[in-house]
């Protein structure tokens, strides 16, 4: 026997937070298993071919938050385009009830499923005695009076309010990728760079500048310079790259798995005259990164 919620959970923010803070508070209380089923893949992108959405969470990044706050099983499903055409009641007496037994199941304000989304609150509500399971549901977290979304916190991020979107997705915002091959122009510089290739060609690149960042690397963490940009003094390429210089880090990392948390936002992207300006720079960059970490490490003393 199961508590369950199902949704997408694109960012696993404060608002999805305190849905499954309930989830698990039912699963201790009625010593149930506690469930999510959630999806590989967003359904925009099998609804629209063409949808320009941009991910929050990659779906390794969403099953590792998940398994972080304490649920204890995650079902990932694969978003097709005949899961798309299941229709709500096929959905829950097909797959959710034989397959997790659910005596609770949890929704959200906005949760959905099943074709035209016809699978919400009432819709449960109107076949709990059928299944034997009941309905709770959960207000929407709030933030000055409107609830926490994941289309708002890509707005924060896309404009490069970094602090207002951590706070809101209650971690920090975290890019996900293999270190791939650059032109090795830092190096040069004396500030090596990993170039992150992303996992998920989907997932939100954030405003474009320099961050403070916090880098998962072989089971090991360090801190991080990270550059989102074009590198206009060095390079003419007009793409823009996810670069991360790690401080006190230099080994050859070519094809391993990264994760760099984005901590704070340092400044804007800028075009320097020449090399030794940007050198510069990145020294000062470098110096108030580690007056930071040195800041942060006094608060987690004392904390």
């Amino acid at each position: 026997m199961t508590v369950l919620s199902i949704g997408t959970f694109d960012g696993i923010h404060l608002g999805h937070r305190k849905l499954l803070a309930r989830v698990q508070e039912i699963a201790r209380a009625e010593q149930l298993k506690s469930v999510i089923v959630t999806y590989r893949n967003h359904p925009a992108f099998t609804l629209n071919k063409s949808s320009a959405l941009k991910l929050l969470c990659p779906p390794q990044i969403k099953e590792q938050e998940l398994s972080r706050l304490g649920i204890d099983e995650i079902e990932m499903l694969n978003f097709t385009p005949e899961l798309a055409q299941t229709s709500a009641y096929d959905f829950l007496s097909e797959y959710l009830i034989p397959a997790w037994q659910p005596r609770v199941i949890v929704m959200g304000y906005d949760s959905h499923f099943g074709k035209g989304r016809e699978g919400d609150r009432q819709f449960l509500q109107n076949h709990a005695s059928e299944y034997g399971y009941r309905v709770e549901y959960v207000q929407p977290a709030l933030d000055a009076g409107k609830p926490i979304s994941s289309s708002l916190i890509r707005r924060l991020l896309q404009t490069g309010n970094l602090q207002e979107a951590n706070r809101l997705l209650g971690r920090a915002y975290c890019l996900l990728g293999s270190v791939c091959h650059g032109q090795a122009r830092g190096r040069g510089l004396g500030f090596p760079t990993a170039n992150l290739t992303l996992a998920s060609p989907h997932q939100l690149i954030p405003a474009e500048g320099i961050y403070l960042s916090r880098v998962h690397l072989r089971g090991k963490t360090f801190f991080g310079l990270t550059n989102i940009g074009k590198s206009p003094t060095l390079k003419h390429s007009g793409i823009t790259e996810v670069e991360t210089f790690i401080i006190g880090f230099d080994s050859e990392i070519y094809g391993s798995t990264m994760q760099v948390e984005l901590l704070k936002y340092l400044r804007e992207e800028k075009m320097f005259a020449n090399s030794d300006e940007l050198i510069r720079a990145m020294k000062h960059d470098l110096a108030r990164a580690q007056s930071l970490i040195k800041e942060m490490g006094c608060k987690s003393a004392i904390g």
